[in-house]
């Protein structure tokens, strides 16, 4: 099983020493809405877990998201 940073890391290619909560899609080049998606449905892969619509759309930093998946993987 991957890490949350591992996936960060793959699918927007930033360095894990670069990985903050604070980050988000203006601090992310790669994080486009496509991207987002496919980084979305890889942690719900990857920790076994589904999120909500709602969830995915209120999302808007890192740490958003890796609360969510700590929350789900609980």
């Amino acid at each position: 099983m991957k890490t949350f940073n591992q996936i960060v890391q793959e699918l927007f290619n930033i360095k894990e020493e670069a990985i903050r909560d604070e980050l988000s899609s203006k601090d992310i080049p790669n994080w486009d809405s496509m991207n987002y998606l496919l980084f979305v449905a890889e942690l719900e892969k990857n920790f076994n877990i589904s999120f909500t619509m709602d969830e995915v759309m209120n999302a808007q930093t890192l740490g958003d998201l890796r609360k969510l998946v700590e929350h789900r993987a609980s």
